[in-house]
């Protein structure tokens, strides 16, 4: 377990992290699924804080409100995945594939996204202060001017 003290290392996984198995990872979507889909009354909403899911494939899942907290998801492929309302603040998302993907309200606050693709995906009131979007692809004027974005985001060259 990760102490109070250390800081957040987004560049490389950490022993910090969470491991899962695909039977976990799967059974945490399709719990999340049912949970979605009951507005809460059954199933379990995903908890992905801290884990390891570097290049995990969740293409076309529903995961709104699920946390991803401090995960590392360098090269995941979340192609049309619904992120609406997501937690996905200090995550490493680098590499990415976001195309087509809801980010609807979700917390990319001080997330790694150097490389990812955003293509057609849909940023309205995205938070990304702080997220780092260097030589990040698909990402047009419209998507940022949708997201919120301040000084300490670092964008990538017009």
């Amino acid at each position: 377990m990760k102490d109070d003290t250390e800081s957040p290392d987004n560049a490389s996984p950490s022993s910090a992290r969470r491991e899962l198995t695909k039977v976990e990872i799967k059974e945490s979507v399709d719990n999340h699924a049912r949970w979605v889909r009951s507005n809460g009354e059954e199933g379990q909403a995903a908890d992905f804080q801290k884990a390891q899911l570097k290049g995990v494939v969740f293409m076309g899942a529903n995961l709104r409100q699920a946390n991803f907290a401090e995960a590392y998801l360098y090269g995941a492929y979340l192609k049309n995945t619904n992120l609406e309302n997501a937690n996905l603040e200090n995550a490493n998302l680098r590499g990415a594939n976001l195309r087509w993907a809801n980010l609807k309200n979700a917390n990319l606050k001080n997330a790694n996204l150097m490389r990812a693709d955003f293509q057609e995906a849909d940023m309205e009131n995205t938070q990304l202060q702080g997220a780092n979007l260097k030589m990040s692809v698909g990402l047009t004027r419209e998507q940022l001017e949708k997201a919120q974005v301040d000084e300490t985001t670092v964008l990538p060259p017009a």
